[in-house]
């Protein structure tokens, strides 16, 4: 009998041994990646990421109905084919790595293929368009929260990345309710900034040690370099979470964006000095922009930033839409001292890097660059951050204003006790003036 309960332990021991060895075994170290919206490889171009048929929306998918797809959708230049892979990797609130292995937020298979393609049709630039639904067919998403879509050759590792992008697994459990009042607390800035107020409403089985559990990120328009992350509730009752700062949810107005339209290249649309025609690619040139922080609010519609890819109507957008260098100019009599100024949008995935970064140039007086895009309808605006920064300010070049309409969009994340992820609990998006 001895030996029996000396096997039995024995034979537990070895078995979580076995579990130990390989779960150590299967765990990935992801240094290489950035947990963002990025490009790793120069060839991918136009990388989309909606619910079908629903471009402007956001990638967010319900826990309780994965009927709901995402449609991902991106370009390789040149005219090779390939088949390529994909995975998911689970995230906290502030994006970065869960510590949650993939069999606890994977059902079915970890990597999936990506091998339907369609070859460019009459354009300048060859290229390869992809398409795939998310997840597919043999994989399935366990856990709400966020997550990062990695594209890759045939590996996960630093060589063969090709882009990744940030997507979100709602449960929805608790209402959101936000509102931007007239004036924000601070008087001084009540005229250029705009203040966001939320209330969480739940049962109190959420309200367990709120202080740690809940975290609520809110961002404006898509960016992320200037979200208010892990924000606190300030105010706990039986019912409701209230989240009501001086200063932490304050936001710049900054001003509405502008725009060009290049879905067709066969006239020059709004905004647009001239089209040429060169040999690989066509050339568009925008008409100089001008500095608006001196100027008075002047109330124009956009799309909040975002992008539409689209060609003529008489053209397939997927692989008859062609790409063009969309040549900017801001006019500046002189340059910033310590700041660097970038171009902001969806054109660039809101990141601030080399590709749509600006340089002076002192014989015309003014910020230029350039950005390879593919044909449709942009938003922009200009914005400066401080060299090596990763936070951007339109105010200097485009003015602030309350008056601004923004969109402000809410996540709650509530870390239950006893586990060890982030669920996405709760989602709304709010206009700051409906």
């Amino acid at each position: 009998m001895k030996y029996l309960i000396i096997a039995k332990h024995g034979a537990r021991f070895f078995a979580v041994f076995l579990l130990f060895i390989f779960n150590t075994l299967h765990a990935q170290s992801y240094d290489f990646l950035e947990f963002k919206n990025e490009i790793y490889d120069e060839s991918i171009q136009t990388v989309l990421l909606h619910p079908i048929d629903e471009p402007l929306l956001e990638p967010l998918i319900l826990l309780t109905d994965q009927t709901e797809k995402l449609l991902l959708s991106f370009d390789v230049l040149g005219d090779y084919a390939n088949t390529y892979q994909y995975t998911f990797i689970h995230c906290t609130h502030d994006w970065k790595p869960s510590d949650l292995q993939r069999m606890e937020y994977l059902s079915g298979f970890d990597e999936e293929r990506i091998d339907q393609y369609r070859f460019s049709l009459n354009t300048l630039t060859p290229y390869v368009h992809y398409d795939v639904l998310l997840p597919g067919s043999q994989m399935q998403l366990t856990k709400s929260g966020n997550y990062l879509l990695v594209v890759y050759e045939e590996s996960l590792n630093a060589e063969q990345i090709l882009f990744t992008r940030r997507l979100m697994l709602v449960d929805p459990q608790v209402s959101i309710k936000a509102h931007i009042p007239q004036y924000a607390r601070k008087v001084s800035v009540s005229r250029q900034m705009q203040q966001v107020d939320v209330k969480i409403n739940a049962s109190n089985v959420f309200f367990t040690n709120a202080q740690q559990a809940v975290n609520l990120v809110i961002r404006q328009n898509n960016r992320w370099d200037n979200a208010v992350m892990a924000l606190k509730p300030n105010y706990v009752y039986p019912d409701q979470l209230s989240f009501e700062y001086e200063d932490e949810t304050l936001f710049d107005g900054g001003n509405q964006f502008r725009h060009f339209d290049m879905k067709s290249f066969r006239y020059q649309a709004e905004n647009i000095e001239r089209i040429f025609q060169e040999p690989n690619y066509y050339t568009v040139r925008l008409w100089p922009d001008k500095r608006r922080v001196l100027l008075d609010y002047s109330s124009e519609p956009d799309i909040y930033g975002q992008k539409l890819i689209k060609a003529r109507n008489d053209q397939d957008t997927d692989i008859e839409g062609d790409y063009a260098w969309v040549e900017f100019f801001l006019e500046a009599d002189a340059p910033f001292t310590h700041e660097e100024v970038f171009v902001i949008g969806a054109l660039n995935d809101w990141n601030l890097d080399e590709k749509n970064m600006l340089t002076y140039n002192f014989k015309r007086k003014g910020y230029q660059g350039a950005i390879f895009l593919k044909q449709g309808y942009y938003d922009y605006i200009y914005g400066v951050a401080e060299k090596g920064q990763h936070k951007a300010s339109v105010a200097p070049i485009e003015g602030n204003h309350w008056d601004t309409n923004n969109l402000y969009s809410i996540f709650c994340y509530y870390r239950k006790p006893g586990t060890s992820f982030d669920q996405l609990v709760g989602v709304a998006e709010i206009p700051s003036h409906p």
